[in-house]
């Protein structure tokens, strides 16, 4: 979604990283990263504090965003392109690449973390009373905003796609469902279905997206009020290949034909 909102990568400067608080595990060769509970702001400030040296050491700076969210600002040089933690989540966290001076302090950094971090007192806490323990950093960068985009809003997604989109000047709502932009593409991100409880829960929701996002959305695509929707998974590479559909009036229609007989 970054490169939609008009974010390229970048190999030089400052960058912002959205590092997101994760559980290790140890997988068949590498490290597997799961999403922890909420970390209350004393736990933050504590497990900060205990990080400051080893950021100190890699020249980054911690800080919240307007929403919450933890970012990480470093200046240097190289390539540290990585997959999102939507996607990476339950997944192995393959080590990145060495060559490079950030992918070489990111991963130092990585790695002094979680020594840091490794029986911290938030941490035996937390694990005492059943919540995750915060292993590490999932880091991921969007790149630099300011390329061309057609888009001129963004709707659902929550506090991730409203960073990204403020970051990218471009409008953003919190209802999947809400009314698209009035000039330009409308990004529409339902993120709900990732963290289904139950395959009931599954259902409803899926439900849900089909009657009050997709539906409308398809009325008035045969109106010719939108001129195209484009359906992307994002477990998909890029968001391309067999991961992404574009469905035009043309092909709606064609729904309704009737089979000739041979």
């Amino acid at each position: 979604m970054a490169e939609r909102l008009g974010y390229r990568p970048t190999d030089s400067g400052w960058r912002t990283w959205l590092v997101q608080p994760v559980q290790l595990t140890a997988g068949m060769k590498d490290l597997v990263a799961y999403p922890v509970d909420p970390v209350s702001e004393a736990e933050r400030e504590a497990l900060w504090s205990a990080a400051q040296p080893e950021l100190e050491v890699a020249g980054a700076t911690l800080a919240l965003s307007e929403d919450g969210l933890w970012e990480m600002r470093m200046d240097a040089e190289g390539d540290a392109s990585g997959p999102p933690p939507s996607i990476g989540m339950g997944r192995a966290m393959v080590a990145l690449s060495m060559q490079g001076d950030v992918a070489r302090r990111l991963q130092v950094l990585a790695n002094a973390l979680q020594m840091a971090w490794f029986q911290h007192p938030v941490n035996l806490a937390r694990e005492r009373e059943g919540r995750g323990a915060v292993h590490g950093l999932w880091p991921w960068s969007p790149g630099h905003p300011g390329g061309p985009t057609s888009v001129g809003r963004v709707c659902g997604g929550g506090v991730v796609a409203h960073w990204l989109a403020r970051g990218a000047g471009i409008d953003w709502a919190a209802d999947p469902a809400a009314d698209p932009a009035e000039s330009g593409d409308t990004v529409v991100v339902v993120e709900a279905l990732e963290a289904a409880p139950s395959l009931e829960r599954r259902l409803e929701l899926l439900e849900s997206v089909a009657d009050d996002v997709v539906a409308p959305k398809l009325r008035a695509l045969l109106r010719g009020g939108l001129g195209a929707l484009e359906f992307v998974d994002p477990q998909s590479t890029a968001g391309s290949g067999a991961g992404a559909l574009v469905l035009e009036r043309r092909d709606a229609l064609a729904f309704w034909r009737r089979p000739r007989r041979p």
